[in-house]
């Protein structure tokens, strides 16, 4: 099945935010080994899913096939930024067996989605098992690039689950939202699960504020 256009909203369809997520895919095309990169967040609403729908578009944009994975099987909000007019399958239903139709075509040549699916009793325990880390093996061989949304810290384990199978993790982080001490905390623990944490996105700044945080955000996070 072929999904409608992505669909952006307006507040984050501006030059300041587009141009923020090629800075951001620029760093990381640089950045050795960087091809399958999971994104999470300290806590809820920071920005982590928006991140990487944003980044995902940005890797298309220069021509690389991309496939974005929900495995946020806690609260999934991928769809929000498709339209979506039938019944879907995802990646809960695939490691639970249920499904082998699950990778969806989107109106964006080369851009490909696959959504978290049915929440499940046990989304820790699915991530866990070796079908998950084959999943990505599997697809590493059709796609350029992997970007998958991953739950925020604070639900429990799974990023760190994912963490371990990816090439990187993103960790976005809300302006004027988490405590610095949260911050140093995740990075802590992703890093102590053996998961490469390789930058952080700063969310939500004002453009008046751009220029400050560019010079004065690593002590923030170091």
């Amino acid at each position: 099945m072929k999904l409608g256009k992505a669909e952006i909203k307006k507040r984050h369809d501006d030059k300041f935010l587009l141009e923020s997520f090629k800075t951001l895919r620029t760093n990381l095309l640089y950045t050795k080994d960087m091809n399958t990169i999971a994104i999470t967040s300290a806590t809820p609403n920071e920005g982590k899913t928006t991140s990487a729908f944003y980044l995902a578009k940005s890797y298309v944009e220069i021509g690389k096939k991309v496939v974005l994975i929900d495995c946020d099987l806690r609260k999934a909000s991928l769809r929000k930024f498709f339209t979506v007019r039938e019944k879907t399958t995802g990646i809960s239903d695939f490691l639970s067996q249920q499904t082998q139709d699950f990778l969806y075509e989107t109106s964006e040549e080369n851009l490909y989605v696959i959504f978290a699916g049915k929440v499940p009793p046990n989304p820790t325990e699915l991530l866990t098992g070796s079908m998950f880390e084959k999943l990505i093996e599997t697809l590493k061989q059709e796609f350029d690039i992997i970007i998958i949304d991953t739950s925020p810290m604070s639900a429990g384990i799974d990023a760190t689950i994912v963490g371990r199978v990816v090439d990187g993790i993103v960790l976005v982080i809300r302006n004027n939202f988490v405590k610095k001490h949260t911050v140093q905390r995740v990075k802590k623990e992703l890093e102590r699960n053996d998961c490469r944490v390789v930058g952080a996105v700063l969310n939500r700044i004002e453009k008046h504020q751009a220029d400050y945080y560019e010079y004065g955000y690593g002590e923030y996070y170091k």
